[in-house]
């Protein structure tokens, strides 16, 4: 679904443009010109309910600083695990780290599956471990992430 929010006035007609992308027709059919794509429009006022229920943005915001905040203190204290990004540049929604061992890698994804920490594989173009703290996930969940870690490397013995 896309929202798309333009004073009238400013939309002119283009050729050869697809009528989805037609701004005019949509201007001239009171933004009714095809039928509403219902569903996403009711997912859409769920989860804007729910930010504004959880605070708004500004809150998800502090919320989204807290869990990467915790993820980056434990990575840049780990004798295992490693992320090579500026801090001056990193995300607070993905977050790359490694062993530098993809051998290893394999067996945090393995072993963080096995204990209901999903999808932690990283990128295809670069390898490695991926946390992605998208804003349904909970602060729980980067505790539970973070705990899982440093349990992990705990038990492993080495680090780099």
């Amino acid at each position: 679904m896309t929202v798309v929010i333009v004073r009238d006035d400013l939309v002119h007609e283009v050729k050869n443009v697809p009528s989805i992308l037609d701004y005019n027709l949509f201007v001239k059919k009171n933004s009714l010109y095809n039928t509403p794509p219902v569903f996403p429009i009711y997912a859409a006022g769920l989860v804007l309910k729910w930010l504004k229920d959880l605070g708004g943005i500004s809150e998800m915001q502090k919320i989204n600083e807290q869990k990467s905040k915790l993820l980056y203190d434990f990575l840049d204290q780990s004798n295992l695990f490693t992320n090579h990004i500026t801090p001056s540049d990193r995300s607070l929604t993905n977050i790359p780290f490694t062993t530098g061992d993809d051998q290893l890698d394999a067996q945090v994804i393995s072993s963080a599956t096995e204990h209901g920490l999903m999808s932690l594989k990283g990128h295809r173009s670069v390898g490695g471990l991926r946390a992605s703290l998208y804003n349904a996930m909970p602060l729980e969940g980067a505790n539970a992430l973070v705990e899982f870690l440093a349990d992990f490397e705990q038990h492993h013995k080495g680090g780099h």
